[in-house]
């Protein structure tokens, strides 16, 4: 190393320029890595409050599945009334009965993993990180304190991050599997109605 003053002094002007600019790197990675994390909480409760709506809808066409039946059964004590053979190979063609529509009913409540209705959540462990050692201590000064504590919590946030993907994956996989449900059931539901709307034209027309 040069004993000129004057070289030493600029070789320490730049360590000190290099040090401020690391630390202002560092200082940007804490708050990128701090804002992405909000944005990631926020996403997250959006898609809860996605999933609770698909619950709800979901709840709704079952219910209109049990009203539809009791209608049915309505329909069917009205046909025997007016005489009609209830035999299956007497139905008018294309309109269906009852338990043809259960049946399809409960093979689309399966339609999941395994064939259960709902999926569990997994439980992830976060990993701990270290709470300090990312920066090798030259100057021993404030600035690598902290720095040291940026990149501390950059490690902490993308711990986080990798929790909230995990979670959302799950739900994500979960509504995938709601709304094949939903489709499936919204078909049987619509196709349920125009039974019952066959069978109350025949009643009219007999």
């Amino acid at each position: 190393m040069s004993d000129n003053p004057r070289e030493l002094n600029e070789i320490q002007l730049k360590a000190d320029n290099i040090t401020n600019e690391t630390l202002e790197v560092t200082r940007q990675m804490k708050q990128l890595a701090c804002e992405t994390r909000e944005i990631g909480a926020s996403t997250a409760q959006d898609l809860q409050r996605q999933g609770e709506q698909l619950d709800k809808i979901e709840g709704d066409l079952d219910e209109i599945n049990q009203d539809l039946k009791k209608a049915e059964k309505h329909l069917t004590n009205m046909e025997k009334c007016c005489g009609l053979c209830l035999c299956p190979c007497a139905r008018p063609s294309g309109i269906k009965g009852s338990k043809s529509h259960d049946t399809a009913w409960q093979n689309a409540q399966k339609i999941n993993n395994g064939g259960t209705v709902t999926t569990q959540p997994t439980s992830y462990q976060k990993q701990e990180v270290a709470k300090s050692g990312y920066v090798k201590k030259i100057t021993n000064d404030a600035r690598e304190d902290e720095m040291d504590e940026n990149l501390a919590v950059v490690a902490d946030v993308v711990g986080d991050l990798k929790m909230m993907a995990l979670d959302m994956g799950d739900e994500l996989e979960r509504q995938n599997e709601k709304l094949d449900r939903m489709n499936k059931k919204t078909d049987l539901n619509v196709d349920r109605v125009r039974n019952a709307e066959a069978r109350t034209q025949k009643l009219l027309d007999d």
